[in-house]
């Protein structure tokens, strides 16, 4: 009987422990803070059949209509707008013009910093 209790009260403290431990190395990682990075432009529609968004290097969306005005923070993504929540931090931003499904213009690239729950807008201009 004496051995039984031991054996019972080792199995229970191994079981406390080895909860503890995969409690404590869980990932409780907050939420990392976003803002709103948003593309537009007023460029001519005639000159173009999309412009590409891209950021640090990766197209992530594309502008095929030209914004009559200027979007509205945390407006949603359309033909005129790319709307994009981006961790906070800091981008290379540009873009790239096609007529006819040739490259026919670049924005040069520019950085663009995404502060929390604010947003900034781009305007591709001619």
């Amino acid at each position: 009987m004496k051995n039984s209790l031991k054996s019972n009260l080792l199995s229970t403290r191994l079981s406390a422990l080895l909860l503890l431990i995969v409690f404590a190395c869980s990932d409780d990682k907050a939420p990392t803070p976003q803002g709103n990075l948003i593309f537009y432009t007023n460029y001519t529609a005639g000159k173009y059949d999309r412009i590409d968004v891209v950021v640090d290097g990766k197209v992530l969306g594309s502008i095929s209509e030209t914004a009559a005005l200027r979007p509205e923070c945390n407006a949603a993504g359309s033909a005129a707008v790319v709307s994009l929540m981006l961790p906070v931090g800091t981008y290379a931003v540009s873009g790239k013009r096609y007529k006819a499904g040739e490259l026919v213009g670049n924005w040069k690239v520019s950085s663009a910093t995404v502060s929390v729950e604010e947003c900034k807008r781009i305007r591709f201009v001619e």
